[in-house]
């Protein structure tokens, strides 16, 4: 399981980093007036959004994962010195 978690956050970092490289080309436009400024803003303010939400998967991912790795290290042989 904390393997496919691990190839989830991967798979979200290379998504991640394709929405930044769109973020970039676009921003980089030039724009001939309000209605293309406009236009840019939406692109913008939509692919942020998008980024915003992979970076939450990430976290809730990562979250999980070490609560998983704890998990397991709680389980293997361990005796509390105040049991």
């Amino acid at each position: 399981m904390i393997k496919q978690i691990e190839r989830q956050v991967r798979e979200l970092q290379r998504e991640l980093l394709e929405v930044q490289n769109e973020w970039d080309s676009i921003r980089l436009q030039p724009c001939w007036g309000d209605v293309e400024i406009r236009h840019k803003d939406q692109l913008l303010d939509g692919l942020e959004k998008r980024m915003d939400a992979i970076h939450e998967k990430m976290r809730e991912l990562e979250r999980k994962r070490r609560e998983m790795m704890s998990e397991a290290i709680r389980k293997a042989d361990y005796e509390s010195p105040f049991t």
